[in-house]
């Protein structure tokens, strides 16, 4: 059972990089959420598409599609629960179990376990820990872990205000601080 791990951040803030426990790269994710006809693929870390999520209808319940080798595989989309989440991926007939205030999930196949995801601290701060039982899997399995995560209820992520001296902005993994020019006078 490999341990891979990702960024807790949201994927619409740029790419994440998906890494084992020995800090060495694997995938590569990136897209955008909010619209309709939204996507996000993962690639190999040498560039090859693997699989892609799709966002296919928007709302209080939003629906995703799941393409691995360029073929849909599965749906997902999101139920309402209140302390316990049971999600169903359908065609691929997984069920993902989970809370909302631990942020952990286990996925199953029957009763074979798939994957399980919990949120951790590393050297590269927040980031959720995937063990998946299958390395065949791998590419499916982060695609539903980056659904889950952007399911995470708000108030379950610490609330960062901007600092008074700039703006933060954080594209992927890297961070940058925007300073504020003075207002030039306008001429007369």
């Amino acid at each position: 059972m490999r341990k891979l791990y990702f960024s807790r951040n949201s994927f619409a803030k740029g790419a994440r990089i998906v890494r084992d426990g020995h800090n060495q790269s694997h995938y590569l994710l990136v897209g955008r959420w909010g619209r309709r006809q939204d996507a996000l693929s993962l690639y190999a870390i040498h560039g090859e598409l693997l699989a892609e999520i799709k966002q296919t209808s928007l709302g209080l319940l939003p629906k995703f599609d799941l393409y691995y080798n360029r073929q849909n595989v599965g749906s997902i989309s999101k139920t309402l629960g209140f302390w316990h989440e049971m999600i169903f991926v359908r065609k691929l007939r997984w069920i993902i179990m989970g809370s909302l205030n631990s942020e952990s999930y286990r996925i199953y196949h029957g009763t074979e376990l798939v994957m399980t995801m919990r949120p951790v601290v590393t050297s590269n701060g927040e980031a959720f820990e995937l063990a998946i039982t299958d390395e065949n899997t791998e590419p499916l399995c982060i695609c539903i872990a980056a659904i889950l995560d952007h399911w995470q209820k708000p108030t379950n992520r610490e609330q960062s205000r901007l600092p008074k001296s700039g703006y933060n902005v954080t594209f992927g993994e890297s961070n940058y601080t925007l300073h504020p020019h003075a207002k030039l006078p306008l001429p007369k």
